[in-house]
């Protein structure tokens, strides 16, 4: 069994210095004229100097793979960034600083020419940014509330095991790609501390059925892990973590608390 990790040290919590948490995804959907996603596979000028505060206007052609806001068919498109605390990159040789933008969701306003990124940052790439916008999109809250307490007392209930773990997802098992992170239906499990139950060592798990919902609900991501509180089913091979919300919103003293009755 692993060590403990606390909160500031799991996945996640990292600060992304290109994004600002003051302007919601519900105001840039409001605002938009076009919502793409897609990657960029040209841009003028380059930028090589990403330790920069802004950076200078670019054009770029991004390969739009679908519109979510709009009527743009997929293809390439032609853009135009302005003056911003980020910059665009190609895809195909993005450097790792965070400033760099390559692909994900585009949202743009039409200003007659061509189609301008809108908001401090025009293209959002973060790993839930395809849920949040969905969500937004079809009228709800950007972010999936974390379950109630009425859920946990029934999973509570219907587990054979409830553990305290970092989830790694399988890399045959993908079902949706971003930028940042793949996420899968099925992965393993690294025990940190085991709330219910007997659970040995690591252990290959998969995602139960889960309700249908804009964005969808939680998946195991696969390049980098994730902490959470996983209810499984031992019934089935491989078990199966029985969570209809994503586990990294499930704190183990709330499980604790449940199990105390």
């Amino acid at each position: 069994m692993r060590p403990e990790t606390t909160t500031d040290e799991r996945p996640g919590h990292g600060r992304d210095e290109a994004t600002d948490p003051a302007e919601p995804i519900k105001e840039l959907v409001a605002d938009a004229d076009l919502i793409v996603t897609g990657s960029v596979i040209d841009v003028e000028p380059s930028i090589n100097a990403t330790n920069a505060q802004t950076f200078d206007p670019q054009t770029a052609t991004i390969e739009v793979e679908s519109t979510l806001k709009g009527d743009v068919e997929p293809g390439k498109l032609a853009i135009t960034k302005p003056e911003s605390p980020y910059f665009l990159a190609e895809a195909s040789d993005a450097p790792s600083d965070r400033k760099a933008r390559s692909g994900g969701i585009f949202v743009l306003r039409d200003t007659g020419d061509t189609p301008t990124l809108l908001g401090h940052v025009g293209v959002h790439d973060h790993e839930f940014a395809p849920q949040w916008f969905d969500r937004v999109l079809a009228g709800l809250p950007a972010k999936l509330p974390p379950p109630t307490n009425d859920q946990l007392s029934e999973w509570v209930a219907r587990s054979d095991v409830i553990v305290f773990a970092a989830a790694t997802g399988d890399a045959g098992r993908v079902e949706m790609r971003t930028p940042r992170l793949d996420w899968a239906e099925a992965g393993t499990l690294e025990p940190i501390e085991v709330l219910k139950g007997d659970l040995a060592g690591l252990i290959e798990v998969a995602r139960g059925p889960q309700p249908s919902l804009p964005g969808g609900t939680w998946a195991f991501p696969v390049q980098k892990e994730r902490t959470g509180v996983f209810f499984l089913d031992m019934s089935s091979e491989p078990p199966t973590v029985i969570n209809t919300a994503a586990p990294w919103d499930v704190f183990a003293h709330q499980v604790r608390q449940l199990l105390r009755g």
